[in-house]
């Protein structure tokens, strides 16, 4: 177990393990075009939907590395902007908002099977970053790894039944 954070976290990690089944499709994909193609999606709306939810993705992907690098070197728990909203939006704005994004764009369920090995890679990966976050932060990391998603962006109390009523 390494006992020091470093910028690329889990990073390489999943992308040693992930890299070879994104080849993989994008040869496929690339050779079978048709190969797990989602014909029902091949229309203007879903194209333009994918193109909004590319955007969102690409500024969510760019404030939360802004966010990160400026708080990284500081050496604190990154709890603010996109970091309120899940503690990894990095790896969320990939597999929640670009590669869907795309996969809805090309109506292709190759690209979206990308997001779920990606989804799949990180959940192995993450583990040993969560226990070096708790050595490292202790109390305040405990504090926001239960106020705060892992990975899917959206306010918790949304979700949170409301049990005192």
């Amino acid at each position: 177990m390494k006992q020091k954070m470093t910028l690329g976290g889990i990073g390489p990690k999943l992308i040693l393990m992930c890299l070879p089944y994104v080849i993989l499709s994008l040869i496929v994909g690339h050779r079978y075009p048709e190969f797990l193609n989602i014909e029902y999606l091949d229309n203007a709306l879903v194209k333009n939907l994918g193109l909004i939810w590319l955007i969102t993705g690409i500024t969510f992907w760019i404030s939360s590395v802004i966010i990160f690098l400026h708080d990284f070197k500081i050496g604190k728990l990154i709890t603010r902007g996109t970091f309120s909203l899940c503690r990894n939006p990095i790896y969320a704005s990939m597999i929640i908002f670009i590669i869907p994004a795309f996969a809805s764009i090309f109506h292709s369920g190759l690209i979206f099977s990308i997001a779920l090995v990606l989804y799949i890679g990180f959940k192995i990966s993450i583990h040993g970053e969560n226990i070096l976050l708790r050595r490292t932060f202790g109390e305040e990391y405990f504090f926001y790894e239960n106020e705060v998603n892992e990975l899917f962006p959206f306010p918790r109390f949304l979700f949170r039944r409301n049990d005192s009523v």
